[in-house]
């Protein structure tokens, strides 16, 4: 099943680069309207404005229903109540008021929940910007990192716009991805992305390297074949991992950044052996003319 697969991906450059692309637009229009909406392609958690994170640790369960209510009645609607899985259940409350230790036990008790362990977590406005701005920062000079690095590899520049373009189409699916699961922008998603962008460009350096730098390995379809069996092996174990992780952790900052890359890995699967298969087959075709 595998094989044919491959077969028919590498067989028909064209369909696969323009499914690839669609689905490109597709996200694209989807943050557009997002950003037209909200003013934002991704809502930021505290980390990134202001506001309070607290966790509550629990065992036996909690009525998530009555404890939202309870929550959002003390501080807002705009308040998130969500409950994590894991080795230890954990309450999370996002806020954008001020929460004391002291309204938090008395929260606690109100709610007849069996705690572990609880923390709150703080930010205020001026450090949420500036942590925002450094974000941006860390984000500009990543991708400019990726896109040097890469044209120094090729020195051509379609191949190495390809490898950039996959890199950012995995994002773009990942923020995406993100909006739909209501998962914040933070500190450690932020961190997940960029882990992502770099698997990203490992899985396409991996295959442009062998289509374009050893052309003495066999025909260009065997060169393609062979990363596509390797890349995608690759992908595979990597998401299994991921979603290992996300089963067993009790912490919301790991479940978060395993989402994000497990999303990011799932997109990495079309955007480089669907995309950038297409654009280096192509572009091979071309160069032999």
């Amino acid at each position: 099943m595998m094989e044919k697969t491959i077969d028919y991906v590498v067989d028909n450059p064209r369909k696969m680069l323009a499914i690839s692309l669609l689905m490109l637009v597709l996200c694209v229009s989807f943050l557009a309207v997002k950003y037209v909406q909200t003013g934002e392609v991704v809502e930021r958690s505290i980390d990134f404005k202001s506001g309070t994170q607290a966790n509550i640790e629990f065992r036996g369960d909690v009525d998530v229903s009555y404890a939202t209510k309870v929550i959002q009645d003390k501080y807002g609607k705009t308040t998130k109540v969500r409950v994590l899985g894991g080795v230890t259940r954990t309450l999370v409350i996002e806020t954008d008021k001020e929460v004391s230790e002291a309204e938090l036990i008395e929260l606690i008790g109100e709610l007849n929940i069996d705690e572990v362990g609880h923390s709150i977590q703080s930010i205020g406005a001026a450090l949420g910007q500036a942590f925002w701005n450094q974000a941006l920062g860390a984000i500009f000079v990543a991708f400019a990192a990726m896109a040097i690095a890469v044209f120094i590899t090729f020195r051509s520049p379609v191949p190495s716009l390809a490898v950039i373009l996959a890199g950012v189409s995995d994002i773009i699916f990942a923020v995406v991805g993100m909006n739909l699961l209501g998962i914040q922008l933070s500190m450690g998603t932020l961190a997940g992305l960029l882990i992502l962008m770099g698997y990203s460009i490992d899985t396409d350096i991996l295959l442009s390297t062998r289509v374009l730098k050893r052309r003495g390995e066999g025909t260009v379809n065997e060169r393609i074949k062979s990363s596509m069996k390797t890349g995608v092996t690759m992908s595979v174990t990597s998401i299994i991992a991921m979603t290992i992780l996300f089963l067993v952790s009790s912490s919301p900052a790991l479940d978060d950044i395993a989402l994000v890359i497990i999303m990011g890995l799932l997109a990495d699967i079309p955007y480089t052996w669907l995309q950038n298969v297409g654009i280096l087959k192509i572009y091979m075709g071309r160069m032999e003319k």
